[in-house]
């Protein structure tokens, strides 16, 4: 197809990428066969078939495209029965389909759009049309900012859509069985008036079933990477400490041989001259150390990761919440570190002695994870006209009496008499930034509700968190903020709380 060259795209700044054809495949993969590059390939790979992806590698200038092993399963063709031409993609295409591709791969290299996404049907080994979701980016420009090369992955989202087109059915059915009973002025009210609650319910259960389905594959996909990643790096990071006393040995060695033999041999001595003894001797063990640092940062990180997507959110259990605040803070270091363009976010951490808390750890990761982001674009969004702005990030637990709620609202089970015993966990959370209006105070927890800008959030972030706050863990939350003077997240929670499947049948509805 023709290219255009970008308008207003800016070119970013060029990825080292190694061929795409190199990439090894999975029945070849063995940890002793290959070198480091290749287990990161190896493991990438897995990935792409854990996750039901096929990659696409496409060369803008040649039309040359690499398909990987799994794009060509996903139609159900082997390795040699699809040439690794642009052309073969398209005659796969359904006809109705291209000239929509076509468009939207413009409006991309345009500018006019992040990324290249776009829903097509293509022609399987066996003639059946599959639905596929293509995603793509351009990681390579010439010097005159013209695209060169870009990559991506193809999903099969047949069986979405025909989820999608089943309920669709079923809801057009639910409708004119209410038409049908319809009798009079006041049963069409309200069932009219049910029907669009329904709906309504509906469509936030099914864009949230579809959230937590990214959330839960998400958390998966991390999980199985951190175990990959521990392996290689657990190997260096073991081997770092023998390596440094090898290292001292030898430069042991190689001062009594200068001491007892001052005088080498011209030969040796023309070497010593080039090499620099002195300093060799002192930066390489400066070298060696620096490495075991830098892998115990990978070994906290890949900790963290594994803490943050822990998949036992079926199950309640006891926790440290100090734990899953430290490890979210872990992922997020790299937003909080000093960069060119600004200064680096610090976090004042004021930690009060908490008991275990029985909860669900991985939805509360995942809140902890929401409010905090949130924290990190408001200083960053003020960062952007206040140069002279110090940004900081407060978190602050302690534990109250039951008496003492810091937010006021009505309990789920007001005559419970026990109540008045328990103890309460408070966790604030807040930022001096610019604030929030207070119109936005009231909204920002409803489903949908964003200020960001399209394509950055989707306002499901604070929804789903007030959900596991206040549904599963029939705690409180609770937003206090000031204009000019930052915002403030409050979380209340039981010590010890009911389980979900116990609120359900307390529930009113």
């Amino acid at each position: 197809m023709h290219i255009e060259e970008p308008a207003t795209h800016k070119p970013e700044a060029p990825l080292s990428v190694q061929d795409s054809q190199s990439f090894p495949e999975s029945k070849d993969l063995s940890p002793e066969d290959l070198d480091p590059c290749q287990c990161s390939q190896a493991a990438l790979q897995m990935a792409l078939i854990a996750s039901g992806l096929g990659l696409w590698d496409w060369n803008l200038i040649t039309n040359k495209t690499y398909y990987d092993p799994q794009w060509k399963g996903i139609l159900g063709y082997g390795l040699d029965e699809i040439a690794h031409e642009h052309k073969s993609f398209e005659r796969l295409v359904h006809p109705q389909d291209l000239p929509r591709i076509r468009q939207v791969l413009h409006d991309y290299l345009q500018g006019c759009t992040p990324v290249f996404e776009v829903e097509l049907r293509m022609l399987t080994k066996s003639g059946e049309w599959k639905w596929i979701l293509a995603c793509g980016k351009v990681f390579q420009w010439d010097e005159s900012g013209k695209p060169v090369r870009m990559a991506g992955t193809h999903k099969d989202i047949s069986q979405d859509k025909a989820i999608a087109t089943q309920q669709y059915q079923l809801l057009e059915q639910l409708q004119r069985e209410i038409a049908q009973h319809q009798s009079t002025e006041d049963q069409v009210r309200e069932k009219s008036q049910q029907l669009e609650i329904t709906l309504e319910e509906l469509k936030y259960t099914q864009r949230q079933l579809l959230q937590n389905q990214k959330m839960a594959n998400l958390g998966q996909l991390v999980a199985d990477m951190a175990n990959e990643i521990n392996n290689p790096v657990s190997f260096i990071y073991g081997n770092l400490h023998p390596a440094s006393q090898y290292a001292e040995d030898l430069i042991r060695i190689i001062e009594l041989y200068q001491h007892y033999y001052p005088k080498p041999t011209p030969v040796i001595a023309l070497h010593l001259q080039c090499l620099d003894l002195s300093f060799v001797k002192t930066d390489f063990l400066k070298l060696l150390w620096s490495m075991r640092a830098g892998s115990e940062r990978v070994k906290e990180i890949v900790f963290a990761l594994r803490n943050f997507s822990t998949s036992d959110e079926g199950q309640m259990k006891k926790v440290n919440l100090h734990e899953g605040l430290d490890s979210v803070l872990r992922i997020l270091q790299h937003r909080l570190k000093e960069k060119p363009d600004r200064a680096g976010i610090e976090v004042i951490k004021e930690f009060g002695e908490l008991p275990l808390v029985e909860c669900y750890p991985g939805d509360l990761n995942q809140v902890f994870m929401n409010i905090l982001t949130n924290a990190i674009d408001a200083l960053e969004e003020r960062m952007k006209y206040d140069y002279s702005f110090t940004p900081k990030i407060f978190i602050h637990t302690e534990i109250v009496r039951s008496h003492l709620s810091l937010v006021n609202s009505n309990d789920i089970w007001p005559n419970n008499k026990q109540i008045g015993k328990k103890h309460k966990i408070i966790i604030r959370i807040s930022d001096n930034g610019q604030g929030i209006l207070p119109h936005i105070q009231r909204q920002m927890f409803e489903p949908f509700f964003t200020t960001k800008p399209v394509g950055k959030g989707k306002g499901l972030g604070l929804s789903i968190s007030r959900e596991i706050i206040v549904e599963k863990h029939q705690g409180k939350i609770k937003c206090n903020s000031k204009l000019g003077q930052g915002t403030e997240l409050i979380i209340e929670m039981n010590t010890t709380a009911k389980h979900y499947a116990a609120i359900r049948k307390h529930a009113s509805f």
